[in-house]
């Protein structure tokens, strides 16, 4: 800030600035009291100006991303997102991108520094064994959509000119086959159940192709007994208490009181995380069946007080939820039991969507409608192989349908 010094009959104005960048004392005399408190105010507000451009100003990777979270990714992550972009950029983008300075990140920086990347030891979790196995393509291409949205809005802001991200060559991606059970194998696997819940499960998973926190998060009130369907509205998942703290409660229906072994996560009801999955799922009468002798066997059982928490189909007595550690534990048991392969509880959710394509032979829009894909797309690409059979059944119903009843007239001459 610049003062006044009354020097004679002079009034002089003192303040700091910089030559070559040396920090000197300037003096400024001027006749009149009046044209140096002028003067003053004007480099008052030049400094106070300078020095809130300085406050705002992002240099750094850590910078940016540090406001990028607080305007963009408060206001639209889900609790779930929050957490694991978190990770995200704990584990990964701050140790490796941190203190690089915006103007000097190109795509060639960002392509050698993904380089490195692959061939870093993954984080280890206590959620998750990852011992000795190195980032994956699928971590790396997580991290990349988070940095090349970051960029975005950093360009939106003016705060830099270009996206890096944009034309970084990114390893390419092969889709993976994700192992499944077939048909028959899920009808044996029903007969080594010994658990009328576990029966249920697989049965509402594979008929209503169902993903584990949506199933989990299934209520009776959800169940439409008169036209056959459920309705697929929320899903259970078990999140940070930091995102939350962050975040609020936007999107969470429900928060389940703490247990004392989760001290740092929370398990809530949440809504999905787009509007697709806010679904209408019919399902067999067998399965119907099925749901209303458990809801009779569940009705007796349950635990008298639990009136507060949602009345979910899979619960314990005490009206606490079923987790998904849980699910997948007792579904490897029965998958050893049966003598079958050990694939995850998820899997019958592409056994689910593979059988659905058989059956409506390559109806990918109904088959969307039940698996709460956004996009039709997301279908075709992943079961690419399924419709391959049934456009050659196409072909096949076309040659009876139309060639068949074609005289031989119709018929090209043979050369």
């Amino acid at each position: 800030m610049a003062s006044i010094v009354k020097r004679g009959n002079s009034y002089s104005v003192v303040y700091m600035t910089t030559v070559r960048g040396q920090r000197k004392q300037k003096w400024e005399t001027y006749h009149s009291r009046e044209e140096a408190e002028r003067r003053k105010q004007t480099l008052d507000m030049y400094y106070q100006a300078k020095r809130r451009k300085e406050d705002h100003q992002i240099e750094t990777v850590t910078q940016l991303i540090e406001k990028y979270v607080a305007l963009y990714g408060v206001s639209k992550w889900s609790a779930s997102t929050f957490q694991s972009n978190s990770g995200l950029i704990r584990n990964y983008i701050f140790p490796l991108f941190g203190n690089i300075r915006l103007k000097e990140l190109s795509p060639l920086m960002a392509a050698e520094l993904y380089r490195d990347l692959l061939q870093q030891p993954r984080y280890e979790d206590p959620y998750h064994k990852n011992c000795g196995q190195t980032v994956s393509l699928s971590v790396l291409r997580d991290i990349h959509k988070l940095l090349h949205s970051a960029f975005e809005q950093a360009v939106l802001w003016e705060t830099v000119d270009r996206n890096p991200f944009h034309r970084v060559p990114f390893p390419k991606m092969r889709v993976k086959q994700r192992a499944f059970l077939r048909p028959e194998q899920i009808q044996h696997l029903l007969s080594h159940c010994d658990d009328t819940w576990l029966k249920l499960a697989i049965h509402l998973a594979f008929a209503g192709t169902l993903r584990k926190g949506e199933l989990l998060a299934l209520a009776w009130q959800d169940v439409d007994w008169e036209n056959s369907f459920i309705q697929v509205s929320k899903t259970l998942k078990r999140v940070s208490r930091e995102a939350l703290q962050v975040l609020g409660h936007q999107d969470i229906l429900y928060e389940f009181p703490p247990s004392a072994q989760a001290k740092k996560t929370v398990l809530v009801l949440k809504q999905p995380k787009t509007m697709s999955s806010h679904r209408k799922v019919f399902l067999p009468e067998t399965v119907m069946s099925l749901l209303r002798e458990y809801c009779n066997l569940q009705g007796k059982q349950r635990a008298v007080g639990s009136a507060t928490c949602p009345d979910l189909i899979f619960q314990y007595k005490d009206g606490r939820p079923l987790q998904e550690t849980t699910l997948s534990k007792y579904f490897k048991s029965a998958l050893q039991r049966a003598g079958l392969p050990q694939v995850d509880f998820h899997s019958l959710r592409h056994s689910s969507i593979t059988y659905k394509l058989i059956l409506s032979s390559g109806d990918i829009k109904a088959v969307q409608g039940d698996s709460g894909h956004a996009q039709a797309e997301m279908v075709t690409e992943l079961y690419a192989h399924i419709l391959d059979g049934a456009r050659k059944l196409n072909a096949q119903k076309f040659e009876t349908a139309f060639y068949c009843n074609l005289n031989t007239e119709g018929r090209c001459a043979q050369q």
